[in-house]
């Protein structure tokens, strides 16, 4: 007995184990995430269905209750799912493996609840489990968990066995019942074996249905059928053509054993799908009896859904497998589509597919059919983007088409008709693409010399119905049609063709030398001039065809008109040179000439200015490209002494008109002359490196005071930052080359003395933009320029600068050591003062009183500082003509002395002290006889000290 105990301990456990598990499910299920909860599943259905035993025959009601709640459960989780949104791809994916799972659990455990022993089960309770079996393995099938489908079909195959049993004592209704679950389940079972690619067993499967003997009720034969219809359309799309026309027929079958009448109204549909799908299977397989066979289907389509445009389109399918395609009957059963479908998007998409196929076999039925849309079915529908569409297609078919003179009338007539029936013109996409592939036809005609017929097509391009061509496709439309009039020759028809071009395509640059032609062959002298002038006021970026107007007069011999020509080429020439014209020279006589007319009456005139700028800046652009890209050493025009003139003379003029120039432009020819001095270190061929150094470094400093000039009178704020960005960038610039120059030591001292003197006037232009543009941690730089070179005459406006920058970081609220570093700086003025230029007193006196109050609400070690550097100055010029002023030492005396005041009345008598000793040592040295000191000192002697 001892071993019989140790098993039902142990199934014991194992069922205290499940249930203890099945009651935790719904509360995990309903948590947000729970990672474990399928591999639980999994692992606890590993041991069921429990074998029948006294054990479990005692827990038969709680699993019946626990199995009926999950399974409630799973219900309406799948219920709600249908709902939800928001969860991702692999997140739902896992979640409907639970569920399927979840499902198949609940059966295990009503299947355990149940028992095994099929002479204990009641018919009512094989019913029962076979249809929670069956829901369960439909669902897991859906979501493609076969394992768990398989799992619940092989338990099921006990009830469906049970049920086919024959009982005396059961209700007919319960064996109908019965028979019915039984033909469902055989229809899971041929589902899941083709879900599983074992076709074989589901032929075995259908055929135990077929078995059966009782007839399926509507719903059940409706739901067999598109089961049947999805196999066999899974096997189409798998190229097995036998088998999908075997599945399908029988889909077909079950559905024909019906009263069609008692069908939902979706049946229609999946018998026209059905038949569809065996149709196209048929014609798969290319064979003669097949594709009698698929003609036979859809005659039987006609006679049901002969209104349905999926029948034309089969028969259309049809007729284009056949080994020659009947053009006649192709193009009959397009006809009849396009009378009767309703018309929509993908209908009219597919009547265009098809009538491209026929363009294959036939341009001209092709044509026809086209026509027959438009005129039939597109007028009426007055949907003017299909209108073009297909009317594009007629274009495209119709240049395709060897005979121009029909063609031609057909689209004349066509074009007509549509702008009467739509009284609108073409969209500006639909005429684009119209008048491209009436194009390539008429330059076709063109290129054969054939210029009658191009100009056919050219006017045909020009048809109100492509109003909105725009101005850009006419004029070279209409210039098209006057080539082809001065090709054959007719000039009166390229005159008139002129005559109706809008003003801005008349004197387009390109139609007026076709029309200089025209009027050198008709001798219009009036009229060749006023061509000329145009082309030549066009011409200002390519003399191209000004020269071409000189070739064309020699070839009529008209020398005075030749003679004009040349003279507007060398006009137009004035920034750059064709072939054989040494550019450089060109353009440096241009600037003699231009600079020379630069002053009149005193004043520079702006409009030569403008052009002398525009010819440095092209000399510029080309000497950098020629310099770039020298492919021969033809094409080195530009050499070290033309960028030697050019940067000289650029900088000549910055240099004599910097005064009365437009900042604009003086910066414009600083550029100039700045990029000439790069190039020419660059090539290393100048002798005298100082003097492009020196002349560099003026080009910088003039261009960061123009930039200041333009910055300080601009009122856009971005524009203003633009200019003080390019203030910096050339302070930068100079001082970089400041730095090389004297560090190299090839300057004389005059030259040296100029630098100092421009780099302290740099350093403040720079300083002032810096605080324009808020770049504070770029102030540390600048106060490190300022005692780069020792300028003890400058430190005054340093100091003026310094205090505005206080002022600014005090308004601005920064952070405490921007304020710290100018305070430091100017007390480095001040001692740098004193030490190396100590003779202006008054001046220093100033700095140290601005100082002193600037640092008095900041720092008071500082304060105190200028009161001891005051003493000590006042104290070493001491009966000197020099001497500290007077009422700058009584000011910081009586300040000092108030301080000590007030500190004496918040009882700091630390601070009282030290500010009323250094009160009283400043005030000795006034020099008004010790008035002030007697003062001071009456008042100190007054004050009471806390013992």
């Amino acid at each position: 007995m001892a071993p019989h105990n140790n098993v039902k301990a142990e199934r014991e456990k194992k069922l205290k184990s499940l249930l203890a598990f099945a009651s935790t499910l719904t509360t995990r299920i309903n948590a947000s995430h729970d990672p474990t909860l399928l591999e639980d599943l999994q692992n606890h259905m590993r041991g069921l269905p429990f074998p029948v035993s006294s054990t479990v025959t005692a827990k038969h009601d709680e699993l019946d209750r626990v199995g009926t709640e999950l399974w409630n459960l799973s219900t309406r989780l799948r219920r709600d799912d249908e709902h939800r949104k928001g969860r991702t791809k692999d997140g739902d994916a896992r979640h409907k493996q639970t569920l399927c799972q979840l499902r198949v659990f609940a059966f295990m455990l009503l299947d355990s609840a149940g028992g095994q022993a099929t002479k204990n089960r009641t018919s009512k309770v094989c019913i029962r489990l076979i249809k929670i079996a069956l829901k369960a393995a439909r669902v897991c099938v859906e979501n493609g968990e076969l394992g768990g489908a398989t799992k619940v079909l092989e338990r099921a195959a006990d009830y469906q066995e049970a049920l086919g049993k024959e009982g005396d004592g059961e209700k007919e209704e319960q064996k109908q019942v019965g028979e019915r679950l039984r033909m469902e389940y055989f229809a899971v079972r041929t589902m899941l074996a083709w879900k599983q690619d074992r076709m074989d067993t589901a032929e075995h499967m259908f055929s135990k249905s077929r078995q059966l003997r009782c007839a399926l009720d509507p719903s059940a034969a409706e739901s067999f059928a598109d089961l049947l219809y999805e196999m066999g359309k899974d096997l189409l799309g798998k190229r097995n053509y036998e088998g999908s026309v075997r599945w399908l027929e029988r889909a077909y079958d079950i559905l024909g054993e019906q009263d069609l009448q008692m069908l939902s109204p979706e049946v229609s549909e999946l018998r026209l799908s059905i038949m569809q799908s065996i149709v196209q299977a048929y014609m798969k397989q290319k064979g003669p009896e097949t594709q009698m066979r698929a003609w036979d289907i859809v005659k039987l389509l006609e006679e049901d859904f002969g209104d349905k445009m999926i029948v034309s389109l089969l028969k259309l399918e049809l007729l284009s497998t056949a080994e020659s395609i009947d053009i006649n009957q192709f193009y009959t059963a397009l006809l009849k589509m396009i009378r009767t479908v309703v018309l929509n998007e993908t209908n009219f998409k597919t009547i265009m597919h098809h009538i491209r196929k026929i363009k294959e076999e036939s341009n001209t039925t092709a044509s026809k059919a086209l026509d027959d849309l438009i005129e039939i079915r597109l007028f009426r529908e007055e949907k003017q983007a299909w209108i073009e569409r297909a009317l594009i297609t007629r274009i495209w078919i119709g240049t395709s088409t060897l005979g121009s003179e029909d063609t031609l009338e057909g689209l004349q007539y066509l074009f007509d008709k549509t702008l009467r029936k739509t009284k609108d013109s073409f969209s500006a996409p639909a005429t684009h693409a119209a008048q491209t592939l009436l194009w390539k036809r008429l330059e076709a005609a063109y290129s054969q010399n054939h210029h009658e017929v191009a100009e056919s097509w050219c006017r045909l391009c020009l048809h109100p119905l492509f109003e909105k061509a725009g101005e850009t496709n006419k004029t070279k439309i209409a210039r098209k049609v006057i080539m082809c009039a001065l090709a054959r020759p007719d000039y009166a028809a390229a005159q008139e063709m002129f005559t109706k071009m809008s003003d801005i395509g008349r004197d387009e640059p390109i139609t007026r030398y076709l029309m200089y032609k025209v009027a050198l062959h008709s001798q219009d002298v009036g009229f060749a001039a006023e061509c000329l002038d145009k082309v030549s006021q066009q011409s200002s970026k390519d003399a191209t065809l000004l020269y071409a107007c000189v070739l064309e007069a020699q070839s009529v011999e008209d020398k005075r008109q030749a003679i004009i020509a040349l003279e507007c080429v060398l006009k137009r020439y004035d920034y750059g040179a064709p072939a054989g014209i040494h550019l450089p020279a060109l353009l440096r006589c241009t600037a003699r000439l231009s600079v020379k007319q630069l002053t009149e009456g005193g004043e520079l005139n702006l409009d030569v200015l403008e052009q002398i700028c525009k010819v440095f800046d092209g000399a510029c652009t080309q000497a950098k490209a020629s310099r770039r890209r020298p492919s021969t050493p033809a094409q080195q025009l530009f050499t070290s002494a033309e960028f030697e003139w050019f940067s000289k003379n650029a900088y000549n003029l910055c240099l004599k008109y910097c005064a009365e120039m437009d900042p604009e432009k003086l910066v414009r020819l600083l550029n100039v002359c700045i990029e000439f001095i790069k190039l020419l270190i660059e090539a290393g061929e100048s002798e005298d490196k100082s003097d492009l150094s020196l002349r560099l470094m003026f080009c910088h400093f003039l261009a960061a005071c123009a930039f200041t000039t333009l910055a300080r009178a601009e009122d856009n704020n971005q524009d203003r930052c633009q200019h003080y960005l390019l203030v910096q960038k050339s302070c930068q610039a100079f001082r970089s080359t400041a730095s090389e120059e004297i560090a190299a030591k090839r300057l004389n001292n005059s030259a040296i003395e100029d630098i100092l003197s421009k780099h302290f006037q740099v350093v403040k232009l720079e300083m002032e933009a810096v605080l324009k543009l808020e770049k504070w941690n770029a102030l540390d730089e600048l106060y490190d320029e300022c005692w780069k070179h020792k300028s003890p005459d400058h430190y005054e406006t340093l100091a003026d600068l310094v205090l505005v920058v206080h002022s600014v970081i005090v308004q601005k609220d920064l952070e405490r050591k921007y304020q710290q570093r100018v305070l430091s700086v100017i007390e480095k003025i001040i001692n740098l003062t004193w030490r190396e230029s100590n003779n202006d007193i008054v001046k220093l006196s100033r700095w140290i009183r601005c100082l002193f109050r600037l640092a008095l609400t900041f720092d008071e070690k500082i304060s105190l500082g200028c009161l001891d550097k005051a003493t000590q100055i006042a104290a070493g010029r001491q009966g000197e003509l020099n001497h500290y002023p007077p009422t700058e030492l009584e000011w910081l005396a009586m300040t000092s002395f108030n301080l000590a005041v007030d500190y004496y009345v918040r009882e700091d008598d630390a601070k009282c002290r030290v500010w009323g000793e250094k009160a009283l040592g400043i005030s000795q040295w006034a020099e008004d006889g010790g008035r002030l000191r007697d003062v001071l000192m009456g008042r100190w002697k007054g004050i009471r000290w806390e013992s």
